[in-house]
């Protein structure tokens, strides 16, 4: 196990920058979620720690060893790949010691590493099999395996998750917890899945454009989001981002809530935060409906700001019976509100 230390690493293809100088301390033992949209870096990044990818500038160091131009397969790292890259023509047993016997490893070891991984990720039943006999979420299983087996120093994931159905993804997701967890093995992890960040990272990192827009506990930045961009990003559905303190049909209103003064700036409110009903502490408006989702125990309800164009979205209990077209009241205490300003950042503490 080991640190994994990021000083102003960018990587340049051409005449475009896809990493624009990142710079990331992730802890011994700690798992690190990288997260943003296509194109933000993410994947290059974690490309770059394995050694992949070649960097165009900075340094990056596993434990106290500088790896800039060490070969992938001697920087002591573990890689999962959401297409498994697991041996057709093998069993899972030959998957998972393959490598192993490729170090020249004495076969008692080997057998004690597959027999203890094989167990941890309950395949041990399907060990004389061959990948093209088992389903999506045994075989992301095996390839797991194979890279628990190695006992490395730190484990990459570059979205395992993507391949498999909404019920398979959830069983793994716990399973990658409960097993990292477990190792206490250094993780770096790929995804652009909302709820994966959320409830896999210790650490969530936001991506923009090959630059780091926040590092922080996942409900650090769910509720204290630094900029526009992860107020947008961070959350399903995204936060309400309302034109405030300026004048015209689509400009809001919240009285005793100016932070910028009389100048204009966006005002952010989660969906969560809002109920029905008439309130003026705080952010008060009419809704007209557009569309209701009811996605079981609750609804999310969008409408339109009444006397401008101005979306909204709100969330509300799953059995509140409400129509398209019909008009309600809303409201959103003063600590639920944010304030950004024009550059895009937060305002206030």
């Amino acid at each position: 196990m080991a640190s994994i230390t990021l000083e102003d690493v960018r990587k340049r293809y051409g005449e475009t920058d896809a990493v624009r100088g990142v710079s990331l301390d992730i802890c011994d033992g700690e798992l690190l979620v990288l997260v943003g949209p296509s194109g933000c870096g993410k994947s290059t990044l974690l490309r770059m720690i394995a050694g992949l990818e070649t960097i165009t500038s900075g340094t990056i160091r596993i434990g106290d060893r500088v790896v800039n131009d060490v070969e992938p397969a001697d920087r002591n790292i573990a890689m999962v790949f959401q297409n498994y890259a697991l041996y057709p023509h093998m069993t899972v047993r030959q998957n998972l010691s393959y490598g192993l016997k490729n170090r020249g490893m004495k076969a008692a070891e080997i057998e004690r590493r597959v027999g203890q991984a094989a167990a941890s990720l309950e395949i041990a039943a399907f060990l004389d099999r061959k990948p093209g006999q088992l389903s999506g979420g045994q075989r992301q299983r095996v390839a797991m395996g194979r890279a628990i087996v190695r006992e490395p120093a730190a484990f990459l994931f570059d979205e395992p998750l993507s391949n498999l159905d909404a019920k398979l993804r959830v069983q793994m997701r716990v399973e990658i917890r409960r097993l990292q967890r477990a190792l206490g093995t250094t993780s770096v992890y790929v995804t652009h899945d909302q709820m994966e960040a959320m409830t896999l990272a210790d650490r969530l990192v936001v991506l923009n454009g090959g630059l780091v827009e926040q590092v922080g506990a996942p409900i650090e930045l769910y509720e204290r989001p630094a900029s526009l961009f992860v107020a947008g990003f961070v959350g399903s559905p995204g936060m309400n981002l309302l034109p405030a303190g300026a004048q015209g049909a689509n400009a809001i209103h919240a009285p005793r809530f100016s932070p910028a003064g009389d100048g204009p700036f966006t005002l952010g409110i989660r969906p969560e935060d809002f109920a029905l009903g008439e309130e003026t502490d705080g952010f008060a408006a009419r809704v007209r409906i557009t569309a209701v989702e009811l996605v079981g125990a609750e609804s999310y309800v969008h409408g339109t700001i009444e006397g401008g164009t101005t979306p909204l979205t709100f969330r509300v209990p799953g059995r509140t019976r409400l129509d398209i077209g019909e008009s309600v009241p809303v409201f959103a205490p003063l600590p639920a509100l944010h304030a950004f300003g024009p550059d895009g950042k937060r305002l206030g503490a």
